[in-house]
């Protein structure tokens, strides 16, 4: 029996529940599959949250699966870079037009009342800040922005990014973990 055959063997297990075949599939093709999600998308942790979900993907599909339209890894990889292209799409940025404050005319928005040395400081922090936030991987820096502009939940930001809610905690505490040691080698 060549490769493919096991394989679609494999899938018509997975198909019907066996947890052995699962993790032989598993065995074949998550380095594989691994290394496509991450030249995809340039992140090593998103990656692994893409390969998780897309494992989750085939074990759910297995039962529609069709040897006659596709070879076993071609419909495994379809189904990731389905992932993938979903991630992306997701991570878009938010533009001004997203952000309620942003669409008030100046005189409506609140201003904090500071004297305007302590407006100085406190503007040149915020876009130092800034600066920081851009620089985290894209889970990471829109997550925190929805976090800090928009005063979202993590439910919320989970949402709409169409990120699972783990994902979306993870994020932010590595993008947050990662501003504090910018910080911190900023000031010494």
């Amino acid at each position: 029996m060549d490769d493919a055959s096991i394989e679609a063997e494999l899938i018509r297990r997975i198909a019907r529940g066996e947890r052995a075949a699962f993790d032989e599939l598993y065995a074949r093709y998550s380095r594989p599959l691994y290394s496509y999600i991450t030249k995809f998308l340039r992140d090593r942790g998103l990656a692994e949250e893409v390969l998780q979900d897309a494992f989750v993907k085939i074990w759910r599909s297995a039962p529609r699966y069709d040897r006659s339209l596709s070879r076993p890894f071609s419909w495994c990889v379809l189904i990731t870079k389905r992932l993938c292209i979903d991630r992306i799409r997701a991570m878009k940025p938010v533009t001004v037009t997203d952000d309620p404050v942003a669409l008030q005319p100046v005189e409506e928005q609140r201003q904090p009342e500071t004297n305007p040395s302590e407006r100085v400081e406190l503007d040149d922090q915020l876009s130092i800040l800034g600066e920081m936030v851009e620089r985290l991987p894209d889970s990471q820096r829109l997550s925190l922005q929805l976090a800090m502009n928009k005063g979202l939940t993590q439910q919320e930001i989970s949402d709409q990014l169409n990120m699972p809610l783990g994902t979306v905690k993870t994020a932010m505490r590595r993008g947050m973990q990662r501003l504090k040691t910018m910080m911190a080698s900023s000031y010494e």
